[in-house]
C-alpha cells in the first residue's frame, strides 16, 4: 500500500496522463514479480532533470548498499570542485652535492601528490617505459653513482583503506586502496603453474612486475576445469607476505592471478633501486618519509592526464583506487594525512549534496556498511547537472552499450544510445544509477537498487533493463 501511494503521489505531483501512470505502474509490478527478486529488497527513483520532481518513487527513501554506484559521488564532485583540467604532479629532486666525477653526495627524493594513475595500464601507460624515462633523466643529470638513498616523501601517514573493507578484498588488486604514491594500478600479476587434475596444489612461477621484498605463498588447489577463478589474495596493507587461498580451474599452462601491491611507495623505490643497480648506478638504500620538504628545481616531473579523463575511466571500469584517490583529494586536500579518512568527514562533505541521511564509509563502494537511498542518488545527479551542465555529466558517465563495463548493458537494444549508467555490483547487490533520455526527448535521472537477492546477477540485470525500456518508452 505504501509503495502504491508513493507512485500515486508522484503521478499527482507531475500531472502525467492516466495511461502513462498505468504503464509505469505495470512496469514496476512486472519488475517486482521477477523470480530472482522474490524475497529481495529493491528501490526505484526516476526524477525529471528539469523540474526535479520524482516521476517514480518506489521504496525510494529506503537504505541500500550502493556498491560502485558510490563512485558517482566522488568522480562528479571532484570534477566540480577541482576542474576537469586538474592534474596530479609527481616530482623528483636531488639533494646534496653532485661531484665532478658524477657521484651524488645526497639523496634522490620523490614527492608524489596522490596520483592514482602513475604508470597505470588503464591509462595506457607502461611501467617499464616510465622507469626507463626516470633512469635516463637521472643519467642525463650527470649522476653516475649515489652515495645516499632513494627517498619517497609522502604528505603525512596515509592508511589507504577504511576500517570496514572486507579482509578477502584488501589483498587483491581491486582492494588496495589509494596511497599517496600509486603505480601500475597497485597491481602485481602472479603466474602459477596448474595441473590438469583436480585437487592438486598450485605452484607459483613468477610475478610481473617482479617486486623485491614481496613474498607470495600459495595455498591454492585446482578445481574442476569448468569452474571459475575462486582465488583470493590475503594480506593487510604494508604486510609483505601474501597468502593466496582458494581454487583455480584445472588446466594446462600458466594461470594469472591479479594481486595487490602491499606497499606501493616502498615497492616502487625497491624496483627502481634494482634497475639502477643493474645499470651500475649504485644506491645504498631506500627510505619512506612522512613529511614533504620544500626543494627547488626538480630534475624530473610528470603530470597525470586531466582529472576528467581519470574520472571517466574510474566510472567506465569501476576502478576503486581511482575513486578512493578522489576521496582523499576532496576531503583531505593538501593537509598532511594522519591515518585514514574519518567517516564523519565524509558525512560532512556530502551533506550539501543531499546525503544528510546516508552512511558513507569509504571512497569506492567496497565497504558493505555503505547505505544510501535511490532518491538521494537521482537528486545528486540533478544537482550535478545544474552545477556542471547536463552534457558534462553525461560525458563522465559510461554510455550504455559502449563504454567500459556498461558496454553489455542494453547492448544492441534500440534505446541503447539514450542511456548513461553506472553499475554497482557485489555479492547479492546489483544497482544501476544514471540518466536516460525518454522518447519525449526529456532527460530523467534514475536509480534502481536491488539488495539481498538470491540468484544470478544477469537475471537481475535483465529485469532492470526491461524496467528502463518501459520507462523510456512511456515518458
Amino acid at each position: 500500500m505504501l509503495l502504491l501511494f508513493m507512485i500515486s503521489f508522484a503521478h499527482a505531483q507531475n500531472k502525467i496522463s492516466t495511461n502513462t501512470y498505468k504503464n509505469l505502474k505495470n512496469a514496476r509490478l512486472k519488475f517486482e514479480s521477477t523470480p530472482v527478486l522474490q524475497g529481495a529488497r529493491y528501490g526505484i527513483s526516476v526524477r525529471d532533470m528539469f523540474s526535479g520532481n520524482e516521476i517514480v518513487a518506489a521504496n525510494n527513501e529506503d537504505n541500500f548498499a550502493p556498491a560502485s554506484n558510490l563512485k558517482l559521488l566522488y568522480t562528479l564532485a571532484a570534477v566540480d570542485l577541482f576542474n576537469k583540467e586538474f592534474v596530479y604532479t609527481t616530482k623528483l629532486y636531488k639533494t646534496g652535492n653532485l661531484l665532478a666525477n658524477g657521484i651524488l653526495m645526497g639523496d634522490l627524493v620523490f614527492q608524489p601528490s596522490g596520483d592514482p594513475s602513475f604508470a597505470s595500464p588503464r591509462m595506457n601507460e607502461s611501467l617499464d617505459s616510465l622507469v626507463n624515462i626516470i633512469v635516463n633523466q637521472i643519467k642525463s643529470s650527470g649522476i653516475k653513482d649515489i652515495k645516499g638513498k632513494l627517498v619517497m616523501e609522502l604528505n603525512g601517514f596515509r592508511y589507504p583503506l577504511c576500517g570496514s573493507i572486507p579482509i578477502e578484498d584488501v589483498g587483491n588488486y581491486y582492494g588496495t586502496g589509494a596511497w599517496d604514491f600509486n603505480f601500475n594500478d597497485n597491481r602485481v600479476d602472479v603466474y602459477v603453474e596448474r595441473s590438469t587434475e583436480e585437487g592438486k596444489p598450485v605452484k607459483i612461477l613468477y610475478t610481473k612486475p617482479e617486486i623485491p621484498g614481496v613474498t607470495f605463498i600459495s595455498k591454492l588447489k585446482t578445481a574442476a576445469s569448468d569452474t571459475d577463478d575462486q582465488s583470493y589474495v590475503f594480506g593487510a596493507p604494508y604486510a609483505m607476505p601474501r597468502y593466496i587461498l582458494g581454487t583455480i580451474p584445472a588446466g594446462e599452462g600458466a594461470f594469472k592471478i591479479k594481486a595487490g601491491i602491499p606497499n606501493p611507495p616502498l615497492s616502487f623505490l625497491k624496483l627502481l633501486q634494482k634497475k639502477l643497480n643493474d645499470l651500475a648506478i649504485y644506491v645504498e638504500d631506500v627510505e619512506i618519509k612522512h613529511e614533504q620538504k620544500d626543494y627547488k628545481n626538480p630534475i624530473w616531473e610528470t603530470n597525470s592526464k586531466p582529472l576528467f579523463n581519470l574520472a571517466k575511466t574510474a566510472n567506465d571500469y569501476s576502478i576503486n583506487h581511482f575513486s578512493e584517490a578522489f576521496a582523499w583529494l576532496l576531503i583531505q586536500a593538501n593537509k598532511p594525512a594522519d591515518g585514514y579518512i574519518a567517516k564523519e568527514d565524509i558525512y560532512d562533505f556530502f551533506v550539501p549534496y543531499g546525503f544528510e541521511k546516508a552512511d558513507i564509509e569509504d571512497g569506492c563502494g567496497l565497504a558493505p556498511d555503505n547505505l544510501v537511498q535511490p532518491a538521494q542518488m537521482t537528486n545528486f545527479l540533478k544537482i550535478m547537472s545544474e552545477r556542471l551542465g547536463n552534457n558534462e555529466v553525461l560525458s563522465i558517465l559510461p554510455h550504455a552499450g559502449v563504454d567500459g563495463y556498461a558496454k553489455n548493458f542494453l547492448k544492441d537494444k534500440p534505446i541503447q544510445n539514450q542511456v548513461w549508467v553506472k553499475s554497482g555490483s557485489v555479492s547479492k547487490v546489483q544497482n544501476y544509477t544514471g540518466i536516460f533520455k525518454a522518447t519525449s526527448g526529456k532527460f530523467y535521472s534514475f536509480s534502481v537498487m536491488t539488495n539481498m537477492f538470491i540468484g544470478k546477477h544477469k537475471d537481475v540485470k535483465a529485469a532492470i533493463e526491461n524496467l528502463l525500456i518501459s520507462y523510456i518508452q512511456n515518458l
